[in-house]
């Protein structure tokens, strides 16, 4: 999914918090994961879907804010016809990295990367993904 970011703890020289814009086209699905070491607060600025957090399904649409603490299984799904815009941001900063490690600037080859690969940038962000039909 396109993802820009505004603001980084490496471009920008912020320790607080990050910014980013993402994307969701209708019909995407973002995986349930948690980040271990950062607080996320979402804005969902334009469209609608549904959001996972903890165990609950929380219908969402334009305008609507969610804070997400660190260590939260929660993901997001485009149930709508349009294309979903969410706004995010990090604290403290620097999760962002990870999907500069892990995503591709617009206009160049796709990275290709290992299952290994994934799972060092995993570990060094705090990121988890759920596996289908784990327990909390």
């Amino acid at each position: 999914m396109p993802i820009t970011i505004k603001i980084s703890k490496a471009k920008h020289g912020v320790d607080g918090i990050s910014f980013c814009v993402e994307e969701q086209t209708p019909g995407r699905k973002m995986r349930v994961h948690k980040h271990l070491n950062n607080d996320e607060i979402i804005f969902i600025h334009k469209g609608k879907g549904t959001l996972t957090l903890h165990e609950e399904m929380i219908e969402v649409k334009t305008g609507d804010v969610i804070f997400v603490p660190r260590g939260t299984w929660h993901g997001l799904d485009n149930t709508g016809k349009e294309t979903l815009q969410m706004v995010f941001q990090y604290s403290p900063a620097g999760f962002e990295e990870y999907f500069i490690e892990n995503g591709t600037e617009v206009g160049l080859k796709a990275k290709e990367k290992t299952d290994k690969e994934y799972a060092i940038t995993e570990k060094k962000f705090g990121m988890v993904y759920k596996l289908p039909n784990s327990a909390k």
